[in-house]
């Protein structure tokens, strides 16, 4: 399956000389990025370890093994926006069949590694839809070097072609044209305010004070590790700011009050932590389903950039050509894990990197 969606990606090197196919080697490395894989040297030698296995599923022939040089030209020189494309289209396939995916969270996230001080470039930044009811990364979008996320979001809104689905934001997404952009596209959105729309924020801090909530939800207490936690949502129903014109398509504001107690090891007590946020929505939802989707947003950090930066040392990368295109490849190997409902990433690729077999096995890849 996996492969029938890399071969349609156009090779774009000149036929003669051409010794490996883009298909095979985007593959395989993806293949090796499941094993544990964080670099070129690292595929190569994937290749080489796991040539036989791999010549009798695709009768390759090789006449020799690939240089990491080799890889590293290859991959780096694949187009992209056809990388992307790709990735869209494998992504929708994997995610298909889920009535739970209607919320989508949106974050980005810096290569921290990919800088060039010689070249006078700064590191790369992406910024990436994942699909919260699947832990699905739907799509990337390159963030430019002289601008932000904000209107690189508002491009993301309109290129996906999704309808009916709530995206939620952060605070920095808390901005008049984001909102009608998603209404525009037939979506809506969740997003926090804080002190970059000031205005907004008294409003809200204002409303909770002067008026009872329509709807109200605590969450049961849950316990995890160290940690005590407790979550409280308030909704308020069609409220009326200051800007009423500019805050014309909310619906909604929600207050989370959350209490978190947290052991400390050291002085044997439990430390409390307090905090009150603020958002907006632009359609109408329960305080329960309110809590659940601002709680899921930040699944984007803990299930995806956490794996890429702690499990497969993203941020630690020193590739600063095309970074990109190997943050694409970490995105398909992540996918299929998490299609295979794989838990422990980091004890999956070592499970891997023993047993060849076992990603043979994974849906999605076969």
């Amino acid at each position: 399956m996996l492969k029938s969606f890399l071969f349609k990606i156009k090779d774009h090197r000149r036929k003669q000389g051409r010794r490996y196919e883009l298909g095979h080697i985007l593959f395989f490395s993806i293949l090796a990025i499941l094993s544990g894989a964080d670099s070129y040297r690292k595929i190569q030698k994937f290749i080489e370890t796991h040539y036989d296995n791999l010549n009798k599923m695709f009768k390759l022939n090789w006449k020799k093994m690939p240089a990491h040089t080799t890889v590293r030209n290859i991959i780096q020189s694949t187009s992209g926006t056809e990388l992307e494309k790709c990735f869209r289209q494998y992504s929708a396939t994997l995610s298909e069949n889920n009535g739970q995916n209607r919320f989508i969270s949106c974050d980005g996230k810096v290569l921290r590694g990919s800088f060039d001080h010689f070249k006078d470039r700064k590191a790369v930044q992406i910024l990436s839809a994942f699909l919260s009811g699947s832990n699905i990364i739907l799509a990337h979008e390159d963030i430019a070097t002289k601008t932000n996320e904000i209107p690189t979001a508002q491009s993301l809104l309109k290129v996906l072609g999704l309808s009916g689905f709530i995206f939620t934001f952060d605070a920095l997404h808390c901005q008049e044209k984001t909102l009608r952009t998603a209404k525009q596209t037939d979506n809506d959105v969740i997003v926090q305010v804080k002190g970059n729309q000031k205005t907004l924020l008294a409003d809200s801090e204002a409303i909770f004070e002067t008026a009872a909530p329509d709807d109200v939800y605590q969450e049961p207490i849950a316990k995890i590790r160290n940690r005590i936690e407790s979550r409280k949502a308030e909704v308020f129903m069609s409220p009326t700011f200051t800007d009423s014109e500019k805050w014309d398509t909310v619906e909604a504001l929600i207050k989370i009050e959350r209490n978190r107690q947290i052991f400390d090891t050291k002085s044997k007590t439990w430390k409390n932590s307090d905090e009150i946020s603020y958002y907006i929505s632009t359609t109408v939802l329960s305080a329960k389903e309110f809590c659940q989707a601002i709680r899921n947003h930040w699944g984007i950090e803990n299930r995806n950039h956490h794996v890429r930066d702690v499990t497969m040392k993203e941020d630690g990368s020193r590739i600063r050509t095309n970074p990109h295109i190997f943050a694409k490849l970490r995105s398909f190997a992540i996918n299929i894990l998490r299609k295979n409902n794989v838990k422990n990433v980091s004890l999956e690729l070592f499970t891997n990197c023993m047993n060849f077999n076992n990603m043979l096995n994974y849906e999605g890849v076969a």
